[in-house]
């Protein structure tokens, strides 16, 4: 993104959703939120913001970044899942220090850490889906461009 802000056209509106077409430039390499706005099935960079603006389709708007959202969601997704895991790993390891059943604590260690991280998972999974549906977006509407 252009500093923290850039710039794209509003293509379509569906109900509140303001569909906006973005342009590629050299800071998407490098851009954290890459995975939001690549291009879809048609090619182009699309990115679906709430309307606040109450743009029309046409119209040119700034778009910002919100780090304070992007900081959160990045833990959330990378963050828990590793505290989670060598947190169960290391407690697995107080508790199991002998073979059980002829397999190795280590492999019983590991399993444990694997079975929390597929429960801490379920638990993003709906922390992701309550705050898609509460407005929890990387992105916002800055203003209309002329």
């Amino acid at each position: 993104m252009d500093q923290e802000f850039e710039t794209g056209e509003i293509v379509e509106i569906i109900g509140i959703i303001a569909g906006v077409e973005l342009q590629e430039n050299d800071q998407c390499h490098s851009c954290g939120a890459k995975m939001i706005c690549r291009p879809g099935a048609s090619g182009k960079r699309m990115l679906y913001l709430k309307n606040t603006l109450n743009a029309r389709v046409g119209d040119r708007i700034l778009i910002e970044q919100s780090d304070k959202n992007q900081l959160k969601l990045a833990f959330m997704q990378y963050g828990l899942p590793m505290f989670g895991f060598i947190a169960a790993v290391i407690i697995a390891n107080l508790f199991i220090s002998e073979t059980v059943l002829g397999i190795p604590a280590e492999i019983w260690q590991f399993v444990i850490g694997l079975s929390v991280l597929g429960i801490i998972g379920v638990f993003i999974r709906l922390w992701c889906a309550r705050k898609a549906a509460a407005d929890f977006s990387v992105f916002s509407m800055k203003k209309i461009c002329q």
